[in-house]
């Protein structure tokens, strides 16, 4: 019976290991332009102008910052505008 327990604690101490690794990624760490949103979630480069502004630090909190982050920042911007003027027009 001991040697289930000792297993078992084993596993959960494996997974609690696991879980806290993927809990401490950084926005950016797997490829996004290294933002978090105002909602606490990584931003995506399709949202970044979108939710963060341009820069995107005007609603967004850097943290490990893409090199192309920024341009990518304003042209989404410059995209809402168009889409708004749309929209407007219509």
């Amino acid at each position: 019976m001991s040697a289930i327990r000792l297993s078992t604690a084993i596993l959960v101490a494996v997974l609690m290991a696991i879980s806290s690794t993927f809990a401490n990624a950084a926005c950016g760490d797997r490829g996004g332009p290294g933002y978090r949103g105002p909602d606490g979630k990584c931003q995506s480069w399709e949202a970044l102008g979108r939710m963060c502004g341009s820069p995107p630090t005007t609603r967004c909190t850097p943290e490990n910052v893409a090199s192309e982050a920024g341009s990518a920042a304003q042209k989404g911007g410059e995209i809402q505008g168009m889409k708004k003027r749309q929209h407007d027009a219509k």
